[in-house]
């Protein structure tokens, strides 16, 4: 009884919004949907969709694809005040809700026999009518794909600039969507797909299209990363075929992979250098050739083309290199390194499905290499120099205006190896710490790359392991995977020398390692006690800093 009076009062308070239409006249000049006057056309269509929506089946399927297409063929400035209609004139029935609130609020002994029908009728007058037509949309050809993008484009739309009221109508419309898409996304109705070169063209095209967190440039790219020694897999939905919905690109490797460039580029063109800075194998700054070598490979030598490009210069199939034609040494491969997840829809965000795919995928390469134990991710961090500039430049406001900072952000041994490279214009060698990572002067440089490397390491250990919101890891790449069980494991300098890496993560990538005989618990303890599991040597960067060789 408890919980669903509490559930009432979320729901009470949700609507609060929508009940009161007079508030948004108090939101200053945002945008209200809500307060046009919605076309006749938009009204008399959608009383009619609803009036018949449950008459027949034949009746129903029709209402239904003529919904699609009429949303399908409105103007994006339309879209916004049609949603808002469907909340405002479709959804719960507001009279009804109180009424019902009320009996089973006034219902004081909990063995009163009105008690259940009262609640069962409280939880029938909570489901909005325009969740019957969302229901029965998901049951027409393409109509669980048009929700999908339904729900991106009410996410579009609460994101941007409107007004009080309608930021709670598109919620409305957010929460039936998103309640339903839970259910019709989980483990059960996903099916696990790998993608190699002779996969459906489209297939491979969209893989190429969706990448989000390493771009793939040219076809040669996405051969490789479909070819010997990688796996590409996705899940797709029974309603949605030959769409991935995510996506997961591993690589087969001897050892736990520290660069990223590595990987995504032809191993046959690297260098040797592979630098590992908080491993248990901690090593100084990469020998200086190495390290210009390094930063030459890492830039493109010719101009990046798109696999779907039109382009008649573009590199065709027939001329590009026979990548997938090397035989794999199963000697070869004692690890899977998991480098980059992608979700491909926003209309499913909040569903979670990466976390059953990794488990899908590690299920998968057992079968095929029963020898196969290790496995990890190698991980991007987003919002690290974003996190480091903003508190460097925190500090130094505050000790300009007298103000003790707290917890300083370097250390006197990392201020001093840093007092040489001070220009004349600037105070403090803070300062100096904060024009370098601004500028990525410091990447260029050998000399200077020796003395960042100590605090760049530090202060990324204290972003993953120390930095938390709501008692959880504020790094959303290390939510993810520390809530799948995963263990913060080693972070590596240089190991993304793209100026996606330098502007993201000044370069550090990060190593998540799944145990799986301690993932369960693993994960447990970060859900349930906000209690991170961390390497000794990521424990080391925190306690002792790695020096710098000028220090």
């Amino acid at each position: 009884m408890k919980l669903l009076s509490m559930e009432a009062m979320r729901r009470l308070h949700q609507l609060r919004m929508i009940m009161q239409p007079h508030i948004s006249s108090t939101i200053g000049m945002k945008r209200s949907y809500s307060v046009m006057s919605g076309a006749a056309d938009d009204r008399t269509f959608l009383q009619t969709t609803f009036s018949e929506i449950d008459s027949n089946l034949m009746t129903t399927e029709t209402h239904c694809a003529n919904f699609i297409k009429y949303y399908t063929n409105l103007s994006q400035e339309k879209k916004g005040p049609f949603l808002c209609l469907i909340a405002q004139e479709f959804g719960i029935d507001k009279g009804n809700l109180l009424a019902v609130a009320k009996s089973v609020a006034s219902t004081k002994n909990k063995d009163d026999p009105n008690l259940l029908p009262s609640a069962d009728r409280l939880r029938m007058t909570l489901r909005p009518k325009h969740k019957t037509l969302f229901t029965h949309l998901s049951r027409v050809p393409g109509g669980v794909k048009f929700l999908v993008d339904l729900r991106a484009d009410i996410l579009n739309f609460k994101q941007s600039n409107i007004s009080q009221i309608d930021s709670a109508l598109f919620q409305e419309l957010n929460s039936t969507l998103r309640e339903l898409l839970l259910l019709w996304f989980t483990v059960g109705f996903l099916s696990l797909e790998r993608i190699t070169w002779n996969s459906p063209c489209d297939l491979v095209q969209k893989v190429s299209r969706y990448e989000a967190v390493h771009r793939i440039k040219t076809w040669f790219d996405i051969k490789q990363r479909v070819g010997p020694y990688r796996r590409c897999y996705i899940f797709t939905h029974n309603s949605m075929p030959r769409e991935p919905v995510v996506v997961l690109h591993t690589a087969l490797t001897k050892e736990i992979s520290s660069s990223i460039q590595t990987i995504i580029q032809d191993p046959r063109l690297q260098p040797s250098f592979s630098p590992l800075i908080g491993d248990d194998k901690t090593q100084d700054p990469p020998e200086m050739e190495s390290y210009k070598t390094a930063i030459k490979s890492s830039l493109p030598q010719s101009p990046p083309m798109s696999p779907d490009s039109t382009d008649p210069q573009a590199i065709t199939l027939e001329q590009m290199p026979a990548v997938g034609e090397e035989q794999e040494d199963p000697s070869q491969i004692q690890c899977a390194i998991f480098y980059s997840i992608t979700s491909t829809q926003k209309g499913l965000q909040g569903i979670e499905m990466g976390n059953y795919l990794i488990k899908a995928v590690v299920k998968r390469l057992q079968e095929e290499f029963p020898h196969l134990r290790q496995f990890s991710s190698l991980s991007p961090i987003p919002g690290f120099r974003d996190w480091l500039l903003t508190a460097v430049r925190h500090s130094i406001s505050v000790r300009k205006v007298g103000e003790d900072p707290g917890v300083p952000v370097l250390l006197p041994d990392e201020l001093s190896a840093l007092e040489p490279y001070r220009k004349g214009d600037e105070e403090s060698a803070l300062e100096t710490f904060r024009n370098l990572v601004s500028s990525h002067g410091w990447f260029s440089d050998v000399d200077i790359t020796r003395v960042m490397v100590g605090p760049l390491m530090r202060l990324c250990a204290h972003y993953l392991y120390i930095q938390k919101r709501r008692g959880y890891a504020l790094n959303p790449v290390a939510n993810f995977h520390l809530s799948n069980g995963a263990v913060l494991w080693r972070i590596n300098f240089l190991a993304d020398t793209s100026h996606r890496g330098l502007m993201q993560s000044c370069t550090l990538m990060v190593n998540y390692r799944y145990f799986l005989d301690s993932t369960e618990s693993n994960s447990r303890k970060y859900l349930e006690d906000h209690q991170i599991t961390a390497s000794p040597s990521v424990l080391n960067i925190l306690n002792n800093p790695v020096k710098s060789k000028n220090s």
